[in-house]
């Protein structure tokens, strides 16, 4: 299936995708029209009226406040649980929905005709962040700049640490550089700890499970205060996200562990393994190295399709079109799949996750299409990425091969974490339409609620050693 021209041309009718410039500051008379109330763009710069047909709503702030049930600490309670669904979708009529519907979810019918379909529900704009957050993306539409490199692959790979200051840093975007940056590090949370389950799924809908701990520390988000007061954290222009994942089971990869940070001056993922069975500790360039095996996907995942797309690597391999939005039915509030006591035998199924645990709502998106530079290669060389107007989260990216076919699809399933202020991803899909195959990224925190776990952590900073090679090693099971 070929990209359609004239799909991807559809816009929503807008003065506000503005033309590139070589600043990426806005004016003072743009930035006025962010704003947390009374303004065109609410503070993370979408549009805060609703469409013209009135299937999207306007933003009213979203979710502030936990809703009944829910108890701190707890199971997230879906405080949309009484919508009912408006309409299904499937293989028999999505094409009158095509205008609505991304290329990967329209090959998705054409793939699984029998097994495929949307349920649609009244579209709730859900996500909502701290005010810290609101006011320093507002602040940094006047302020945020590239470091100013004219070598065109490095030129959105460096980000002046002093001009931005904790939110995103453009919430009026010019370029696909800018929106793949607001996505990449969208908030959720200063740092997190969680069990992480994930499957890999055969053809036929048997699977092989997999559990990590995920630690994630965010200085992009921390205060001076609550930065680690670490030189190691300094390096390359200041850490803006570190990331440590150690293996629980499968036997052959338990105590396996790797951590490392992306920084401001080069955006690379400077990671370190550690293998038990080496008992040392290595550098691991090709952790998070754009089409390097994402860890436990059975090479159904590269490491840039964490998130959907994933900004990553020293140098920017992908040129991209000019980003628009559009509206589309996507993943959205998909509590049903956060519940406690779900298991992957209620997950898994031929092609694709069962339908009857997805959500899906009408709303607008960014569209950010890249084609990779000549001097380059990718298993994907043809990619595009949705990311929602209100979270900057993606929704939904589709990668195509060599022969610009569409290869691989995947769906992101977004919540709100109500308790924390903060929308991201609860579990994910990525699935290659050639096999059959599809891989599902370490999260599905309440596959284990069996095992006494719960929900990610965010109050308690994991230790900042688990991101060190000198605290892996001592960390390291031996």
């Amino acid at each position: 299936m070929k990209l359609n021209q004239t799909f991807m041309l559809v816009l929503l009718t807008t003065s506000l995708v503005l033309p590139a410039t070589v600043s990426a500051k806005v004016s003072p008379e743009e930035a006025a029209l962010l704003g947390m109330t009374g303004t065109p763009l609410t503070p993370v710069g979408a549009e805060r009226a609703g469409n013209v047909e009135g299937t999207i709503p306007a933003w009213t702030g979203g979710i502030t406040q936990p809703p009944a049930g829910y108890t701190e600490g707890g199971w997230y309670v879906d405080p949309f649980v009484d919508d009912e669904i408006l309409f299904t979708i499937t293989a028999s009529n999505y094409k009158q929905y095509a205008d609505k519907l991304t290329v990967g979810t329209q090959a998705l019918f054409e793939r699984y005709p029998e097994t495929f379909s949307m349920h649609i529900y009244p579209t709730r704009r859900s996500a909502s962040y701290p005010d810290w957050y609101y006011q320093g993306t507002m602040a940094n539409a006047g302020t945020a700049e590239w470091c100013g490199h004219t070598e065109p692959t490095l030129a959105e790979r460096c980000l002046k640490r002093e001009s931005r200051v904790r939110g995103i840093p453009w919430p009026i975007p010019k370029t696909g550089g800018e929106v793949m940056w607001n996505h990449t590090y969208a908030y959720f949370g200063k740092h997190y700890t969680a069990h992480a389950y994930g499957i890999n799924v055969f053809a036929d809908g048997s699977y092989a499970d997999h559990l990590k701990i995920d630690r994630w520390y965010h200085p992009h988000y921390q205060t001076d205060a609550e930065r680690p007061n670490d030189a190691y954290f300094e390096r390359g222009g200041g850490a803006i996200i570190c990331f440590s994942q150690e293996d629980l089971y499968p036997a052959r990869t338990a105590g396996q562990m790797f951590g490392g940070c992306n920084n401001y001056g080069q955006n690379d993922f400077d990671a370190y393994l550690y293998v038990p069975g080496q008992r040392r500790v290595r550098k691991a360039p090709e952790l998070g190295f754009y089409d390097s095996p994402g860890t436990g996907s059975d090479g159904l995942r590269t490491a840039d399709q964490r998130l959907g797309w994933f900004v990553t690597g020293g140098e920017e391999w992908y040129e991209y079109e000019k980003p628009y939005k559009a509206e589309f039915y996507v993943p959205y509030n998909s509590y049903k799949m956060a519940q406690p006591g779900l298991t992957f035998d209620q997950v898994a199924r031929p092609g694709h996750v069962n339908p009857e645990l997805k959500r899906y709502e009408l709303h607008r998106l960014w569209v950010v299409e890249g084609r990779i530079r000549p001097q380059f290669r990718h298993l994907g060389p043809h990619r595009v990425a949705y990311m929602d107007e209100d979270s900057w989260h993606a929704t939904n990216a589709d990668m195509y091969d060599a022969q610009d076919n569409i290869w691989r699809v995947s769906e992101l399933y977004n919540i709100n974490f109500y308790d924390q202020k903060l929308t991201y991803m609860w579990a994910d899909a990525h699935m290659d339409l050639v096999n059959g195959r599809y891989a599902c990224i370490n999260a599905w925190h309440n596959i284990g609620a069996k095992d006494g776990n719960g929900p990610p952590d965010f109050d308690a900073p994991p230790a900042i050693e688990h991101m060190k090679p000198a605290g892996l090693r001592k960390l390291g099971v031996r």
